[in-house]
């Protein structure tokens, strides 16, 4: 059983979510998940191992660098998905 997550993982689908429709690129399951990838090589992980260092290490990402950071690689990601499609259509 996994005692660690990496929270940015949490972090990176959430801002997907807020800025998908503005990404300007296809959101299907296969391009989504590319763009999660290609955003969490590019940020520093933030491992927890419990509630509590979830908990603070979500209040840290909401600080406006760390948000700012998050929205940047999810936007060079969506250009690299864009432009190097993995789907057929």
């Amino acid at each position: 059983m996994k005692r660690y997550e990496n929270m940015m993982e949490a972090i990176v689908e959430e801002g997907l979510d807020m800025m998908g429709d503005s990404l300007g690129c296809c959101m299907c399951e296969q391009c989504r998940s590319d763009i999660a990838a290609y955003a969490l090589n590019h940020l520093p992980p933030r491992y927890v191992a419990t509630r509590i260092g979830g908990t603070i290490s979500k209040a840290d990402s909401l600080r406006i660098q760390h948000l700012t950071d998050v929205r940047t690689a999810l936007l060079q990601a969506a250009q690299m998905v864009n432009e190097n499609p993995r789907h057929n259509t």
